[in-house]
């Protein structure tokens, strides 16, 4: 493949505070779906190169550690991608986020995912229903949905950047849950639900239709 566009974290991370590993109830259930997304080898890592793709995050009420009028979300942390099973040591809190200076106020042993503005957006797109965001890499899903035009951010617009956050955003519309290919991310798609259940079973339907 072309050079690896995934992994690098592009957001100020100066509101990082390292914390103890997340408790068990924070995300095992996130937990559940990722490890069989990873089974699927539509979460893992591009070797040589050993760069870690996919992330997952699921709203949770952090307001006991800040207060906001953002959602909050658990998220996997960054480069996690080649671990088959994450534990309290590989997820992370987003606690608050500003688009306008591209930053990120988190909590946990480690950074969050390198996309976790994207996912910041979609939740801002409906911050009532949406409660969960899977990004997975698949170069057969991501082609065959390109060709059958399904929703989409443009080829222009690269990850874990404003405008991909504004072209998430964009795409989404008045939906409350969807699948959207990347574009502008090779291998990249995204879908978004009011459940877990929901947000899958939209990845499971383009995983079906394209993988032979």
């Amino acid at each position: 493949m072309s050079e690896i566009d995934d992994g690098v974290i592009k957001y100020d991370t100066s509101g990082f505070t390292l914390s103890s590993p997340l408790g068990q109830q924070e995300y095992e259930d996130l937990e559940k779906w990722r490890h069989q997304l990873y089974q699927l080898k539509l979460i893992g890592e591009y070797l040589p190169e050993k760069i870690g793709y996919g992330n997952l995050s699921l709203k949770m009420d952090y307001s006991n550690f800040h207060q906001t009028n953002h959602s909050q979300f658990v998220i996997t942390g960054t480069q996690t991608g080649g671990r088959e099973h994450l534990d309290g040591k590989y997820y992370t809190r987003v606690l608050d986020y500003n688009f306008k200076n591209w930053s990120i106020k988190a909590m946990g042993p480690l950074q969050a995912s390198s996309e976790a503005l994207t996912h910041a957006a979609i939740y801002e797109a409906d911050s009532q229903n949406i409660k969960c965001v899977f990004h997975i890499h698949n170069k057969e899903i991501w082609k065959g949905m390109i060709d059958q035009q399904y929703d989409s951010t443009p080829e222009d617009v690269p990850y874990g950047t404003e405008e991909m956050a504004k072209a998430v955003q964009s795409s989404i519309g008045n939906k409350t849950s969807g699948i959207i290919v990347m574009k502008g991310h090779e291998d990249g798609v995204i879908s978004y639900g009011k459940t877990m259940q929901e947000a899958a079973d939209l990845i499971l339907e383009v995983h079906t239709k394209f993988c032979k």
